[in-house]
């Protein structure tokens, strides 16, 4: 009894550890590009006007860290509207690693954005090594 209980336990833990990773976040449809890679861009070809920059961290973490060019909307404020945003272009999400930008592009997607026009930064900010303003 104690064997099966053991191993119970056993698969409970994994099943825990596997549902609540945060490195298998699934983008779908959506685009992805890493933190390097956005860095590259930038610094290669400067900020793309073709491209609408969303970074959707809380507004105190946007004043603290930014990216220049980066328009910063809340995700709360995204999630529940984003009409504000441009249908027609793509658009860079970024937050602090990629969890809430993935958020934020499901709900796009909800809302009827198409998922090809939109662009997870996978690792966020906090893996940009790039220039930021303070």
């Amino acid at each position: 009894m104690k064997i099966i209980t053991s191993i119970l336990f056993l698969m409970l833990l994994v099943l825990l550890s596997v549902g609540c990773s945060d490195t298998d976040a699934e983008t779908g449809d959506m685009n992805e590009m890493t933190a390097d890679e956005l860095q590259s861009e930038i610094e290669e070809e400067g900020m793309d006007d073709e491209k609408y920059y969303l970074d959707v961290r809380e507004e105190e973490e946007f004043a603290e860290s930014h990216i220049s060019g980066f328009t910063n909307i809340p995700m709360a404020e995204v999630m529940e509207d984003g009409s504000q945003l441009p249908e027609d272009q793509e658009i860079v999400i970024l937050c602090n690693t990629q969890n809430r930008s993935i958020e934020v592009g499901e709900s796009l997607v909800d809302q009827g954005f198409d998922p090809e026009n939109l662009t997870i930064v996978m690792g966020g900010i906090s893996s940009y090594e790039g220039e930021k303003e303070e």
